[in-house]
């Protein structure tokens, strides 16, 4: 009886851990979900797939194409890119996010980062779960505006853009990944 008792338990015990490590271990959990006004807007960790599609491509791609990379900084951001992993916290609902990721998306794509260097985390903006993921990705990062790019090397945050950029893009980008002193806006939230 107190064999079959600890059998059990102990199952019971692997079976949690087996559950909680598939819950926060997903690659992508993502939703469209309608915020409060009607409007759809994506939550969670997308591929960029995500936003080449529906009501998303509208503004992804007129973004994409007609924004011009600085090509004389382009050659010095591949290098600094190798290895490094950039977390990108969206909204969809949101001016700044529209305008400033279809841009980054271009300068990293154009610097050869490959899509698995990137993760897009997109954030609602409902009051009970405002700028936050539903496995929140977001937690102890401080994310306050969007969006917000952050630089990893080695899982170490090496810096972030926040909201849009203090110079352009690039030359943010490239301050960060040369670690030269960079203050990014809103750094006193």
């Amino acid at each position: 009886m107190k064999s079959s008792f600890l059998v059990i338990t102990v199952l019971c015990i692997v079976m949690t851990q087996l559950c909680v490590h598939a819950q926060t271990n997903t690659p992508f959990a993502n939703i469209e979900v309608k915020n409060s006004n009607g409007e759809p807007m994506l939550l969670g960790h997308c591929n960029i797939s995500f936003l080449q599609q529906g009501i998303y491509k509208n503004w992804y791609q007129t973004g994409y194409d007609h924004y011009l990379p600085d090509s004389s900084t382009i050659p010095s951001l591949t290098g600094l890119l190798k290895g490094k992993q950039i977390d990108i916290f969206l909204g969809t609902w949101c001016g700044d996010s529209r305008r400033e990721v279809p841009r980054m998306l271009k300068i990293l794509t154009q610097a050869g980062v490959q899509q698995q260097q990137i993760r897009l985390i997109f954030v609602s903006n409902e009051s009970n779960s405002y700028k936050q993921s539903p496995q929140h990705e977001e937690a102890g990062k401080n994310i306050k505006r969007v969006p917000t790019f952050i630089v990893y090397e080695n899982e170490k945050e090496m810096g972030r853009i926040i909201e849009y950029p203090v110079v352009s893009l690039e030359k943010d980008l490239l301050s960060i990944l040369r670690r030269e002193k960079y203050v990014p806006n809103y750094h006193q939230l």
